[in-house]
């Protein structure tokens, strides 16, 4: 008997519930990296070390066999290529996104950034992984009106844009969507942890080398602060090794689209979070934006059209 299409074509509420949980996390590294960066932590450095504490962490749990490995020897060049490539881009987005920072408004930066979904949906599309349907189009058009309204309220008169800036975000943004759509499918015969770790790993050499080229005198006064290694240790840990070990497992389950979509909770997070922080009420622009982007998580859940059951039982799309 043939399974009714919908179970195929259903998504996977733990895929989704996992991509929810790395996007919350992810939103509270703005006020930890704030502490970090009051104490004299340059970030670069900050980037690097918090790559570098999540990559320790993960990894030792995988040495005590806590976590599942395997030998990357079983993966073929294609599989392996994908892999670096993962490796690559992750590094890279978070040192230009640094450095976007410095050259922008930071709300600048975050508007330009958080276009990745849009990229992801069409690259998926072009590799004909995922077909970009009304609903996922209407779902990427609400997502991006909130997301404009959460982010609008955050740029003030003074917020001017950069040639530099602007280059520096979207290569960022670009470096992001081609990693969601790297780690789906790619090498899926390698566990989600060990891909973390890899990638982390990568983001330290690829981070720490810049901040070690760029460190001047003083660079290392906060050696000796407890509250930047606290705010380091948080981040390298509830704010890299387990959101990033959820995005690739959320990501295989629902597809890399729908979870660009989910990932858009972060600045939703980071807003609230930072309201808390400042003690301040969020406006109703703020509030609506993040509606906005609740109800485009929920659309682009929605399955796509019916396709055969073998095609849809290997592609969560």
């Amino acid at each position: 008997m043939t399974p009714r299409p919908s179970v195929f074509l259903a998504p996977r509420p733990a895929g989704l519930a996992r991509v929810l949980a790395a996007a919350a996390a992810l939103g509270t590294l703005g006020p930890v990296a704030g502490l970090a960066y009051r104490e004299g932590v340059d970030p670069a450095a900050f980037s690097a070390l918090r790559a570098g504490v999540g990559a320790a962490v993960l990894g030792t749990l995988i040495l005590a066999r806590r976590l599942p490995a395997v030998g990357l020897g079983v993966l073929s060049r294609r599989q392996l290529a994908l892999l670096l490539l993962a490796v690559a881009v992750n590094g890279l987005m978070n040192l230009v996104l640094f450095a976007a920072f410095g050259a922008m408004a930071v709300g600048i930066v975050m508007a330009v950034f958080f276009t990745y979904p849009v990229q992801v949906a069409v690259m998926s599309a072009a590799l004909g992984r995922e077909p970009l349907t009304r609903g996922r189009v209407a779902a990427l058009l609400l997502a991006c009106a909130g997301l404009a309204l959460v982010l609008g309220s955050q740029l003030g008169p003074e917020a001017h844009a950069t040639v530099a800036g602007l280059a520096l975000a979207a290569l960022a943004s670009t470096c992001h969507a081609v990693y969601l759509v790297a780690i789906r499918g790619g090498f899926d015969r390698v566990p989600a942890g060990q891909v973390t770790t890899l990638v982390l790993a990568g983001g330290l050499v690829i981070s720490g080398i810049p901040a070690l080229l760029l460190a001047g005198e003083g660079a290392g006064e906060w050696l000796s602060s407890a509250p930047a290694w606290a705010a380091i240790l948080c981040a390298g840990t509830l704010g890299a090794a387990l959101p990033k070990v959820w995005v690739v497992g959320g990501v295989r389950l629902i597809g890399s689209t729908r979870a660009a979509i989910a990932m858009l909770l972060e600045p939703v997070v980071a807003v609230g979070v930072s309201a808390v922080v400042l003690s301040q009420l969020l406006t109703p622009g703020e509030l609506a934006g993040g509606l906005a982007i609740l109800v485009a998580v929920i659309v682009a859940q929605r399955p796509a059209p019916r396709r055969s059951a073998l095609t849809a039982a290997a592609d969560p799309a």
